[in-house]
């Protein structure tokens, strides 16, 4: 082997060593990221969890509110009919 032929693959050799030092580092960086990914994924989803949770709470109100606004028509109406019969008596004794 020549002195020629050393130094190149000296020189090859040292990037390659520098390559793999730059993919260490980028492995880590995006082990980094896949970890803060996947933490973020986890309160997205504690999150989702609250929401559709409150999201049937809020059902469950919306019906009960629903149910009394039709118990309260109800008696607006029979105490129109109540007060209706009243004027009517009112007539018939007047």
């Amino acid at each position: 082997m020549k002195l020629e032929q050393l130094d190149v693959l000296e020189k090859k050799i040292g990037q390659v060593v520098g390559l793999i030092g730059h993919l260490q580092q980028q492995n880590t960086e995006l082990r980094n990221d896949l970890n803060q990914s996947r933490l973020q994924s986890q309160t997205n989803e504690l999150m989702i969890q609250q929401l559709q949770e409150e999201n049937k709470e809020l059902a469950v109100v919306q019906n009960e509110t629903a149910v009394e606004k039709e118990k309260e028509e109800q008696i607006r109406i029979r105490i129109e009919q109540m007060l209706a019969k009243l004027d009517e008596l009112e007539h018939l004794a007047g």
